[in-house]
């Protein structure tokens, strides 16, 4: 994946709704999104493993769509931050939120960059020379799941601002200041892909990703209707059948899996843009519905394990499958990626637990 990112669980203690608005389907966001991260790293490992003039095996298919059906969780995770932080209520001024947030993701940022540069060196063979990690780290994705924290921070810098856009404009332009910029994210992502202008940088990491920013407080504002899930599900279930679709399409001409693979299943392809403000509405409707279950305080204390468990897992699944060749079968494939999915989510949010009682490792998670 390029990976998760998300909203940090700190955010939902920081910025509790003045009018009250049920929070819950935010925390159950969070914790199906972090679970889905794992799963577009693990299903990500079987796409990749196809070659050039490989065929199209069962096995593979199965890892497309685990994939596909996966693409949801980076997006919805900062919709999830943008549903929060863009609140217009809010009367923080900068720079008592630049230190709170400071204090949340500066830590971790440095203590992480520099412990997955080691891992890198040890598990790849990646040289860490001051070169070689000035380069990494400029890239804003030092890691293959790092660059969540540049993106993050990146969005962090201008939300006071964007917030206060939000708070002087009518609810027309804030449609139209979100819609602006994802189509911005997915112009920058085809122009990378099909024309190879562009590359991201620690600097403009998270420029791309705004629109999903944006996206998440206009969603919030529009209380689910009946019927909303419902149709939520339709349009997202049809999304993820285009993400397959063009994924097996773009990996079908002998050439095996390449950059209009990843295009089809990237975060800012217009079909994964679609399915992702699909089922966030769907969660949002999921989530606050009048009858039957709703998210509470045990979906809460797991939703505060999940900005550990997105920088732990990394490490417990990576030398799972180094040296692991997905099987052609459907059955097998399937049965070892769930064992991988589960040992570094469960694992993950077990560590994570431990480090949440250690005073000041907490502040790594």
């Amino acid at each position: 994946m390029n990976g998760p990112m998300h909203a940090e669980p700190d955010d939902r203690r920081d910025e509790r709704d003045p009018n009250d608005e049920p929070t819950g389907w935010l925390d159950l966001a969070r914790v199906v999104a972090i679970a889905a991260v794992v799963m577009v790293h693990e299903a990500g490992k079987g796409v990749g493993a196809r070659g050039p003039h490989d065929p199209a095996t069962p096995g593979w298919w199965a890892a497309v769509v685990l994939d596909a059906a996966s693409r949801w969780c980076v997006p919805v995770f900062l919709m999830v931050s943008g549903a929060l932080l863009l609140d217009p209520r809010r009367t923080d001024p900068p720079g008592v939120f630049y230190r709170r947030r400071a204090a949340r993701i500066g830590v971790p940022l440095v203590v992480w960059t520099a412990g997955y540069l080691v891992f890198g060196h040890v598990y790849l063979g990646r040289p860490i020379g001051i070169r070689d990690v000035a380069r990494a780290v400029g890239s804003g994705s030092p890691f293959m799941h790092l660059y969540y924290l540049y993106v993050i921070a990146g969005l962090y810098l201008l939300a006071p601002f964007l917030r206060e856009t939000m708070r002087a404009v009518d609810r027309r332009a804030r449609i139209g200041l979100g819609s602006v910029l994802l189509v911005i994210g997915m112009a920058d992502q085809s122009l990378m892909t099909f024309v190879g202008i562009g590359e991201p940088n620690a600097a403009t990491r998270f420029v791309p990703y705004l629109g999903y920013f944006v996206a998440g407080r206009l969603l919030r504002e529009v209380p689910p209707r009946p019927g909303s899930a419902r149709r939520a599900a339709v349009v997202a279930a049809a999304s993820i059948a285009v993400t397959v679709a063009g994924g097996g399409l773009a990996a079908a001409d002998g050439r095996g899996w390449g950059p209009y693979g990843e295009y089809a299943i990237g975060y800012l392809a217009p079909n994964v843009v679609v399915m992702s403000l699909a089922v966030f509405r769907l969660l949002h409707a999921l989530g606050t519905r009048p009858h039957g279950w709703r998210p509470g305080p045990r979906t809460a204390r797991l939703a505060e394990l999940t900005f550990g468990v997105y920088l732990v897992h990394a490490a417990l699944w990576y030398p799972l499958v180094l040296h692991w060749h997905p099987p052609a079968a459907v059955g097998p494939y399937l049965l070892a990626a769930a064992w991988h999915w589960l040992v570094a989510l469960a694992g993950a949010a077990a560590i994570t637990a431990v480090m949440r009682r250690i005073p000041l490792v907490r502040r790594l998670v």
